[in-house]
């Protein structure tokens, strides 16, 4: 979009109401000592309401189309990449986006940059937003094909995907039990494939299907992450979080990460459904 459009739909909502939460204020939104972090895994298609009368009790972190579970989160990332701006126009309508008007929504400073602003673009924000700016975190870069070591993990948590950053944000803000929420790496597909609304995106299914036969993205290398998400997650796990005395959790019992990465135990004694 052109700087001058930008400015004149900038003065055009210059009466949209927004809010800066500055970071020191994050922790204002923090209600417990647990945190569920969803992703975008069909696994989430499969929580009983049993389970959600837990998750609800509990601090939420929603990312990217998350939104389509329709549940009020604590926190919400969305990634605002180009290449997305129709989906998500198509998919954030008003009666989502008032499901988050509560909600701290992040915001990376490389976003604003690029005219991602609640008073450009309102459409594109919950009503009333919540703003927590913050810098993108650098990314882990290995050398060389080798395993994670500790030293990996102590500038920064960001690997590769979305749910790293979600990692984050839960280490930044010290919650001490994290739940992965739609953490499927066995399949590239989605709780949300088959719903009307994003049968715009049949051509990624697609287009995986041939590529990988199955297999999310992420558990294939590319470039210096020579590292699947798979040996991530264990290692983030037993080589940082487990040394903090923080405990991370999948949601699923037949998560491919499980065992070595615990089931959340109030989940394993939940009632069925």
């Amino acid at each position: 979009m052109p700087w001058h459009k930008a400015l004149r739909l900038y003065y055009k909502n210059k009466n949209v109401k927004l809010q800066y939460v500055k970071k020191e204020d994050w922790l204002r939104y923090k209600t417990s000592d647990t945190l569920f972090i969803f992703g975008s895994g069909p696994s989430i298609n499969e929580i009983k309401s049993s389970q959600w009368d837990i998750i609800r009790k509990h601090d939420t972190m929603g990312l990217n189309h998350a939104l389509l579970v329709k549940e009020k989160m604590t926190y919400y990332y969305l990634g605002y990449e180009p290449s997305s701006n129709q989906g998500t126009k198509k998919i954030f309508r008003s009666e989502i986006r008032k499901i988050y008007e509560n909600t701290l929504w992040f915001l990376p400073t490389k976003v604003i940059y690029r005219l991602y602003h609640p008073r450009i673009i309102p459409e594109f924000f919950p009503p009333n937003p919540k703003i927590g700016i913050f810098d993108y975190p650098e990314a882990i870069s290995l050398d060389s094909d080798r395993p994670f070591k500790k030293e990996d993990f102590q500038k920064s948590l960001v690997y590769r995907g979305v749910m790293c950053l979600g990692l984050y944000f839960a280490d930044l803000l010290g919650y001490k039990n994290i739940v992965l929420l739609g953490v499927d790496l066995d399949t590239y597909r989605h709780f949300f494939d088959d719903y009307e609304i994003t049968k715009y995106r049949k051509w990624y299914n697609e287009y995986m299907e041939k590529k990988t036969g199955g297999p999310f993205e992420s558990m294939i290398p590319k470039g210096n992450k020579y590292r699947t998400m798979e040996e991530y997650y264990y290692k983030v796990n037993e080589l940082y979080f487990q040394p903090k005395g923080v405990n991370l959790y999948v949601g699923n019992k037949d998560n491919m990460l499980c065992p070595r990465i615990n089931l959340f135990p109030k989940f394993n004694l939940s009632s069925v459904d």
